[in-house]
């Protein structure tokens, strides 16, 4: 039996150690995120490997910064570029030996052209990720990028470890090419000839354990920070991914008010294992800060904030949580008791206030995190719980209480926008025993709100003009419910969407046109939970049809120059983009991209319950569009959205440019021509 060298039992101690060490963390934090509340996740295999192999291994989130995307896939490919490399040196530490090389042995049965290419190819990502890591120190600590916290230490030493891994590798090769004479790799060789060709053998040796134990600390270093620090992301982003749910962009989770004692979530128990697994995800880059319109307004919300206080909530309360669970404590107790409550402690109410549900947070997440969620979760704890809302808020929702609209108008005058325009309700199709085609859903704002009943009727005279039937239901429609539900007010939220569902189903409506995004995504993705399934469309894609099937003109005299504002809930929601564009072009309008659009444009400032809220911070989120989508020229500023078509007009308004760049929505740019 051979007797192991020091430098062995050292490896040794320090391999199983930090294994051991890492192993225990990650193992512990998964059961602490596993302690939260149920949530289930329906996925196919296939999409479950779709969604790791597409965010993780093709950095797709990512390279919406192109630049960034381009460093830190220098960074994220070397590591599996250094994996056989690695794994050679941990075999050769555990061994006592130096002779294993798993590149050469594969190469034994693919080839020698496996293991020149992979030398060359390791020499190259050794500088590629030392350019990364550049990249990123100067950004943070040079540039000091907003959105990045600084300083921070965490950051600097995981700069380091992987620095001294690329660097610690390269000397450790070039010594070795340098011993032997040569190597296939140009790199090393270089290096070899250029720094060590005047040194003897045992210089030589000596750089090269310099090199290779430098490559075994920094490795197990990483190991042994990695799952303590913020770059757990490593880790946990993967598993993130593998939970992503294949359910409807921002569809809330349904909330079984009758028999679930827990109404949303405040204590940290009450906030899903996803939630958590997000929490352990979150890399703290600041992106999702960086793209909401409160905090780019200077609100007090920051999502990666909100991100942050889950995950320090998380680690610090949930290990007292689970020994009250073991010693026989229900979690129903835990939180009637409010100990382990997070709302103001980890996350300040005020900032979950400012949320415009905008889902701009979500989008642009690289770890795949949901922290429009738990605001809304947080939300509903904080309404049904305590009764908390602010004051303007709570004068809309008792408006919808009491007459089924946040304006607070009698709801017998919601078919008075419609008088003179040949409009039939359904009740006048059932008595007739007639069906129509589909069903237009006003919605509150088309049917209560000045400027906005303008569009409902130049919808209705493209619908009369193209021979489509359509009915409405008139006194018999209610608010769809999204505000309260966004505000947090699931009970209301129930109520009137079970009355809504009560009407449509009996009158075995199967076809839903609202010109109303918010109503659009309420209808299409909320209401099938409480049995209401139903084909909607969005006005801007039922014109598309129209115009395609020739059944209704196209406009070609409206030479005007026009910018489009992407509703959040038509967008981001629900992926809608190119049918209100294809209205303003084929009408004659010369689109003018604004400098945010599409998946990146930034929100009217209305959702989320925000329209009927006095909205807080130094800068108006409307104004802050406005001036953005006044800042391409245009002519005219489209919309296809009642709040977004009230915000960006009154942003317009407020600037004094209404007279000469008016707001209107495509239904009343193509009505023009019908």
């Amino acid at each position: 039996m051979v007797a192991m060298n020091w430098e062995q039992i050292f490896f040794i101690v320090i391999f199983v150690s930090s294994w051991i060490f890492a192993g225990y963390t990650v193992i512990n934090n998964w059961k602490l995120a596993r302690t939260g509340a149920p949530y289930e996740v329906k996925t196919t295999l296939s999409f479950k490997i779709k969604s790791v192999l597409t965010n993780v291994l093709f950095q797709k989130k990512l390279f919406k910064n192109p630049l960034r995307g381009i460093f830190h896939l220098f960074v994220f490919a070397g590591f599996f570029v250094y994996s056989l490399h690695t794994l050679s040196q941990f075999i050769n530490g555990l061994s006592g030996g130096s002779a294993f090389y798993l590149p050469q042995y594969i190469a034994h049965f693919l080839g020698s052209w496996f293991y020149v290419i992979y030398e060359n190819i390791l020499d190259i990502f050794s500088f590629l990720v030392l350019s990364g890591l550049l990249f990123f120190f100067n950004r943070r600590y040079i540039f000091k990028a907003p959105e990045l916290d600084r300083p921070s230490w965490q950051s600097i030493i995981i700069l380091s470890m992987i620095a001294l891994l690329m660097v610690s590798t390269l000397l450790e090769t070039s010594a070795m090419t340098a011993i032997h004479g040569g190597s296939p790799a140009i790199i090393r060789t270089e290096i070899a000839f250029l720094f060590w060709s005047n040194l003897n053998f045992d210089q030589l040796v000596t750089i090269y354990r310099i090199g290779w134990w430098g490559h075994i600390v920094s490795v197990l270093l990483f190991l042994v920070i990695i799952p303590k620090s913020k770059h757990a992301h490593l880790i946990w982003a993967p598993v993130n991914f593998w939970f992503l749910p294949n359910t409807p962009r921002g569809k809330m989770a349904d909330m079984d008010i009758e028999n679930n004692p827990i109404w949303g979530a405040n204590s940290i128990h009450e906030f899903t294992w996803k939630n958590h697994l997000d929490a352990l995800s979150c890399i703290e880059c600041g992106r999702c800060q960086l793209s909401c319109p409160a905090s780019r307004t200077g609100k007090e919300l920051s999502p990666k904030n909100i991100m942050t206080g889950l995950k320090h909530s998380l680690l610090d309360l949930m290990p007292q949580t689970v020994q009250k669970l073991k010693s026989g404590v229900e979690k129903d107790s835990l939180s009637e008791s409010g100990e382990f409550k997070i709302i103001d402690k980890y996350i300040h109410t005020n900032s979950l206030w400012s949320c415009t549900s905008c889902y701009a947070c979500v989008e642009s997440c690289p770890v795949g995190n949901n922290q429009l969620e738990v605001i809304l979760q947080a939300r509903r704890s904080v309404v049904l719980n305590d009764g908390a809302m602010p004051s303007q808020l709570q004068l809309a929702l008792t408006n919808m209480e009491n007459q089924s609209n946040p304006w607070g108008i009698s709801n017998e005058k919601r078919e008075e926008w419609a008088q003179g325009l040949n409009v039939r309700t359904m009740r006048d199709f059932k008595e007739k025993g007639d069906t129509p085609e589909y069903l237009y859903w006003v919605g509150c704002a088309g049917a209560f709100d000045e400027r906005n009943k303008k569009v409902a009727r130049s919808l209705v005279s493209i619908l009369n003009k193209s021979g489509v039937t359509f009915g409405i239901l008139g006194t018999e429609e209610s608010c769809t419910g999204d505000s309260a539900r966004r505000a947090g007010n699931e009970y209301l939220f129930q109520s009137l969407a079970q009355t809504n569902i009560e009407k449509l189903n009996g009158y075995g409506v199967k076809k839903i046109v609202t010109a109303c995004p918010h109503c659009f995504n309420t209808l299409k993705n909320e209401y099938p939970g409480f049995g209401g399934n139903y084909e909607v469309v969005h006005h801007s894609e039922l014109i598309e049809q129209l115009l395609d099937n020739g059944k209704i003109d196209s406009r070609t005299d409206f030479k005007k120059k026009v910018t489009y504002h992407d509703s959040c809930y038509l967008g981001r929601y629900n992926q809608k983009y190119d049918a209100p564009r294809s209205s303003i072009t084929r009408s004659g309008g010369e689109l003018t991209e604004a400098a945010e659009h599409k998946q990146n444009g930034m929100c009217c400032g209305a959702g989320g319950a925000q329209m009927w809220m006095e909205e807080m911070g130094t800068e108006r989120i409307n104004l802050k569009r406005t001036n953005d989508l006044l800042k391409t020229g245009s002519e005219v500023i489209s919309t296809a959205c009642p709040f977004c078509l009230t915000m960006v007009s009154d942003g317009v308004k407020s600037v004094g440019s209404l007279e000469t760049t008016p707001v209107l929505d495509i239904a009343e740019i193509v009505a023009g021509g019908n």
